[in-house]
């Protein structure tokens, strides 16, 4: 197969270059690398997307999930509120709908903040030297017989790159510079700390390594959280994030071209992010991120979660009572199979500057501290903005 970089650049929105590459996948020979069994399983029966939509995905129709395995559910998130007042983590069944808005439409903001890894999902990264998190809120469906004003429901997604940090200074770096793709995945060995120094100096991945706490990786800036308003405050989420070998992959080619488009080091590289797109336009960008993680076969899941309801009024809670509650603040996801590891410190932790650390932590502690905090357990932390939106006046 080959696919001229050139073309993907001029192609057009996201959505008609994730058909593209859709199609381009489908027309290959039947010596192209595999793909990925459990990563399609996932994609087509949890998050319902057409069978023909995604590489190797009749072959999954009318399959019944395999059970409750680590690949299928160990994975999930969990997602753990930060009451910042308490200084606590809570659970979802510890968050009443007292904490939510009253009633009307909200204007909803979401920032993913950090990325930590437990040692073993760390090798594991490394061992890939990249991966890829999709991340997307749709306005939920108007009820039935409702006044939906003619309108579709919008959504808002977005699909990063995320790779692991620098390696010390006079390493060999031959994972992070070895050729993924493309000629760019050498840049890698240059990436910047969260902290903008150095690990070898005392930065994060230093502190992180020293406890054996594994990578603590940064993720968006303030100025690329998504936004949208969801009427009414209730809304669909689902979320994936993992790990991917970008060699020989359309992975790697996908992650060269945004490479070369930006001049940002880092952790963490945008690619597709659609503030604002029908909730039906939600099935070609799914489709796209499906397929880019299932061909080529060699991937590790860290999280994934299929649509799910989410409130953030009173009301919405109510009209969806097996909703996530989301009053505005930091969250904590953590994958289920980590809970055990997480239940005996939920008490003793929260969240600031987007690390888990104790609570007795200050401000100039974080780097520090976050070292010690949850070890064995993966997390990614993320900030919430919820308001109630004006009402147009004439």
């Amino acid at each position: 197969m080959k696919l001229d970089r050139r073309d993907l650049l001029l192609s057009g929105p996201a959505a008609i270059l994730g058909f593209q590459i859709a199609e381009a996948l489908r027309a290959q020979d039947t010596g192209a690398p595999p793909v990925d069994p459990k990563v399609v399983d996932f994609w087509v029966n949890q998050v319902r997307l057409p069978a023909s939509s995604v590489v190797g995905g009749a072959a999954t129709r009318g399959r019944k999930p395999s059970g409750p395995e680590v690949g299928d559910y160990g994975r999930e998130p969990l997602f753990l509120f930060h009451d910042s007042k308490q200084g606590a983590l809570l659970t979802q069944d510890q968050v009443g709908p007292d904490r939510l808005l009253a009633s009307g439409n909200t204007n909803v903001t979401i920032q993913l903040r950090r990325m930590r890894l437990n040692d073993e999902d760390d090798a594991k990264f490394k061992e890939y030297s990249s991966g890829g998190i999709y991340l997307d809120l749709a306005q939920a469906p108007a009820p039935t017989g409702g006044s939906g004003g003619g309108f579709e429901e919008l959504a808002s997604s977005v699909f990063s790159a995320v790779f692991p940090l620098a390696a010390k200074s006079g390493g060999s770096g031959k994972k992070n510079n070895a050729k993924g793709g493309g000629g760019t995945a050498g840049k890698q060995g240059s990436r910047p700390t969260a902290g903008g120094g150095t690990p070898s100096k005392g930065g994060p991945t230093a502190a992180a390594g020293a406890a054996g706490g594994g990578t603590a990786l940064p993720l968006q800036q303030a100025k690329q959280a998504q936004s949208i308003s969801l009427p009414n405050g209730g809304g669909r989420h689902s979320f994936a994030c993992f790990a991917k070998d970008r060699r020989k992959t359309l992975f790697g080619k996908f992650v060269d071209v945004f490479s070369e488009l930006t001049s940002a080091a880092g952790s963490y590289l945008p690619m597709l992010s659609l503030p604002a797109v029908a909730v039906s336009s939600l099935t070609a960008v799914r489709s796209l991120v499906a397929n880019l993680q299932a061909h080529g076969e060699n991937q590790q899941w860290i999280m994934m979660s299929a649509p799910i309801d989410v409130a953030t009024t009173k009301a919405a809670a109510q009209d969806a009572p097996d909703a996530l509650r989301l009053p505005a603040g930091d969250y904590v996801l953590i994958p289920k199979e980590h809970s055990d590891a997480f239940k005996p410190q939920l008490d003793q932790l929260k969240v600031l500057d987007g690390f888990l650390v104790p609570k007795d932590a200050k401000a100039l502690d974080v780097y520090d501290a976050y070292a010690k905090a949850a070890p064995g357990v993966t997390y990614i932390t993320v900030s919430l903005g919820v308001q109630a939106a004006k009402s147009k006046t004439g």
